[in-house]
């Protein structure tokens, strides 16, 4: 393989009087070739596909920038790099030296690689570890995003350690599976749903293993996404009141593909409003289930909440000029 050394200095500004260790400037072409070797002041990353650093900085830092759950403030070394803005996918291998004198009290022998996705923090399980020679190579990544790298204790890792997350279509419905290599203090996971990818809304939630060192599978199936684009995205919440969230996942449907002109968020009902979101301008109609009409509306495109506060607790029937379906008020 072969190693970048000091021809990248005419890719790079470097600035010492603000302990910035690079900065590609924005606009600049710089990356790192797979298999080609980049190291800079104790970190080396080697992709296994090009990797673009146009427009990023990267700084090598005493303390984390990315904040850790409460409770865990002892579970990183001091010595992190940190990214400007959150990178391009990153595939490859990720090694970090240190001095003994940043371990922070974690033993040698189970620091592990952690970096932060700009959403949370993930822990890689080690490829290589060297206690005499003080650096450690983290197992391979695959197209992870890069904010922050980090090593932390295997035994007091940061609270979830995702393995994977997808959404896929499937016929009229989304598959969801997400995985976790590593769980500590984990309440639950709240599926969340949104159409535009920045306001999300709660579909369900799964309780979480709560303590776990071996690998956890989670699914879920959305049966009722809507025309064009749906974000998803996992909530994971601990038992202390944390939280992070996953990456985005997107799924679009075309009129090919789904016939669902309206959808139910939140089914059965907790509260007393019940929330739609329609494709399309039409006018709905509740009835009971013996044939009562309790509501008829006329609704534009996009997404409602209806005051249902004189429904009685129940099940009833929702229906369009296309479709019906049962909703349930608790």
């Amino acid at each position: 393989m072969k190693k970048i050394t000091t021809t990248l200095l005419f890719f790079l500004s470097i600035n010492l009087t603000q302990a910035q260790d690079i900065k590609v400037s924005s606009g600049t072409a710089f990356q790192i070739p797979s298999g080609v070797i980049f190291h800079l002041n104790g970190l080396t990353l080697t992709p296994s596909a090009t990797f673009d650093l146009d427009g990023l900085s990267l700084t090598k830092n005493a303390a984390r920038t990315q904040s850790l759950p409460s409770g865990n403030t002892n579970a990183s070394i001091t010595r992190a790099y940190t990214f400007s803005a959150t990178s391009p996918s990153f595939s490859g291998t990720v090694r970090v030296d240190y001095v003994d004198v940043e371990l922070n009290g974690i033993t040698e022998s189970t620091l592990e690689v952690n970096y932060h996705n700009g959403t949370a923090w993930n822990q890689v399980s080690t490829a290589s570890r060297d206690v005499s020679t003080n650096y450690v190579i983290s197992g391979a990544l695959t197209t992870q995003t890069l904010r922050e790298i980090t090593m932390a204790s295997s035994s007091a890792a940061l609270p979830v350690t995702w393995l994977d997350f997808t959404a896929a279509s499937q016929d009229k419905v989304v598959l969801l599976n997400w995985s976790t290599a590593q769980e500590l203090n984990t309440l639950d996971f709240v599926v969340q749903h949104s159409t535009d990818g920045k306001v999300f809304t709660n579909l369900t939630s799964q309780p979480a293993a709560g303590n776990s060192s071996s690998i956890q599978n989670y699914h879920y199936v959305h049966t009722s996404p809507i025309l064009g684009y749906n974000y998803y995205r996992i909530h994971q919440r601990d038992f202390d009141g944390e939280s992070s969230n996953s990456e985005i996942r997107v799924v679009k449907f075309s009129n090919a593909t789904i016939s669902n002109d309206i959808r139910v968020i939140e089914n059965p009902l907790q509260t007393n409003e019940l929330k739609l979101y329609t494709n399309l301008d039409q006018e709905i109609t509740i009835y009971t289930m013996v044939g009562q009409l309790c509501l008829k509306q006329q609704l534009e495109v996009g997404s409602h909440a209806l005051d249902v506060s004189f429904l009685p607790k129940g099940t009833y029937l929702l229906q369009t000029a296309t479709s019906s379906q049962k909703i349930i008020k608790l």
